[in-house]
């Protein structure tokens, strides 16, 4: 073909051809950024399959399916789907085999001439290489193990006794931060209470309207200026953050472990604190504090010969304050109380019996009989004073109202109503 031919082929090609070609040439490179659709979700088989995953790599690995159960095979290569603990169960009994194994592949290469004391210590090197304790708790004991990991993450409750006399020396240390805190807590709800009632009228915008309009907005600006002017704002803002101080330092007091009669007897005064002046208590205090009580007490219940009164013996009420004394008689009083309703409980009763206690109902019924006595030993700690300020009197008659109306004594109820007609008396007098 000649070159003048192949020119002419050119000019005369059709132009629609052309549009066609690119048109399909574009149509290519857009196909080729189309996103890809996702295939849709794998059946239990295909998750298995697509793992490609048998025998021991699946046996080890397993197919994590995100609800709670896991695909594995087990010792005879048999595919199975089992919820979590099942494969956590199943892979430590695993690794605990091998673990053994292991231990007596090298106690025959590596200990069979040793003597019986570089045998032992031989042997005790290769179980914390190997982590031989740890394999077995989590494999025979996963339970308990689960519980005491999540136990001390937490901090609801140390696992040895030098963890929670760490804490207790912690709560120990907070005791005189907490004194200041509180004075200086009721320092600043002083003052604010005295520039609350000399605060000046002049500019006090009255009652609020009703409605939240104009007149609403105006009365709200000029109560604001008012409180800004007088110090009022100033003295709220104060005691606010005083007691946002005390009350933080009271949660940590409440996360924190009692092990010593000191640290218990701080955790009482933060409770009775909140009764006083009638809000809750600080999150985990209650609980914290029945904790460190029946602690305490098994503690004490290891101690040959324990008896009920041992408990009073260590208590120094001679030298307590009446506060202290009433912070200690509603303590034992509630704690007590908690005590002898687990007695009744199925947990502290001996398994195939209607009455009998086990270890646990024994110790809840001899500190329901200790904290009893304590309750009691209070009392007649209260009953023995002759305090001479208002305050002292007041708490010494809200000590012995209860017993003496609940006891029905006439002799005893005549000596309180003594008690009583002379501390009005006295409040008569202003002393």
């Amino acid at each position: 073909m000649s070159l003048r031919t192949s020119f002419q082929k050119l000019i005369r090609r059709d132009p629609s051809a052309a549009l066609r070609e690119r048109a399909a040439a574009t149509a290519a490179r857009v196909e080729a950024f189309k996103p890809v659709a996702a295939p849709p979700a794998a059946n239990h088989a295909e998750q298995v399959a697509q793992a490609g995953l048998t025998g021991d790599v699946l046996a080890t690995c397993g197919v994590d399916h995100r609800d709670g159960t896991v695909s594995y095979s087990d010792a005879m290569g048999n595919v199975s789907r089992r919820p979590l603990a099942r494969w956590i169960a199943f892979t430590a009994m695993q690794m605990h085999s091998r673990v053994q194994s292991e231990m007596g592949r090298r106690r025959v290469l590596e200990a069979g001439d040793l003597s019986a004391e570089a045998h032992a210590e031989w042997e005790a090197r290769i179980r914390r290489e190997l982590c031989s304790d740890a394999v077995h708790a989590l494999t025979f004991r996963h339970d308990r193990a689960f519980e005491a990991a999540q136990a001390i993450r937490t901090g609801a409750e140390p696992a040895t006794q030098a963890l929670r006399e760490q804490a207790d020396a912690e709560l120990s240390a907070l005791a005189p931060q907490w004194e200041a805190a509180v004075d200086l807590y009721q320092r600043r709800m002083d003052e604010e209470n005295a520039i609350a009632e000399t605060a000046s009228d002049d500019g006090w915008p009255g009652r609020a309207p009703d409605g939240s309009g104009p007149e609403w907005r105006a009365w709200f600006e000029k109560k604001e200026e008012w409180r800004e002017r007088t110090g009022v704002a100033a003295a709220e803002e104060a005691s606010g953050e005083a007691g946002m101080a005390l009350h933080e330092l009271e949660v940590q007091i409440g996360d924190l472990s009692a092990a010593s009669l000191a640290g218990l007897q701080l955790k009482a005064r933060v409770a009775q604190r909140s009764d006083d002046i009638g809000v809750t208590w600080p999150d985990g205090l209650g609980e914290g504090l029945t904790r460190d009580l029946l602690a305490f007490t098994e503690a004490q219940a290891r101690q040959p010969a324990p008896a009920a009164p041992h408990l009073v013996g260590l208590l120094d009420l001679a030298s307590a304050t009446m506060d202290e004394l009433q912070s200690l008689h509603d303590l034992a009083d509630r704690v007590g109380s908690a005590a002898y309703a687990f007695v009744w409980t199925g947990r502290c009763k001996k398994r195939g019996t209607s009455g009998d206690f086990n270890v646990a109902g024994e110790l809840m019924q001899w500190l329901g009989d200790a904290l009893t006595d304590v309750e009691t030993a209070a009392i007649d700690e209260a009953r023995r004073r002759s305090p001479t300020s208002r305050t002292d009197r007041e708490t010494r008659l809200k000590i012995l109202a209860v017993p003496v109306i609940q006891n029905g004594d006439s002799d005893e109820t005549e000596a309180f109503a003594r008690d009583l007609l002379a501390h009005a008396e006295a409040e008569r007098a202003g002393h």
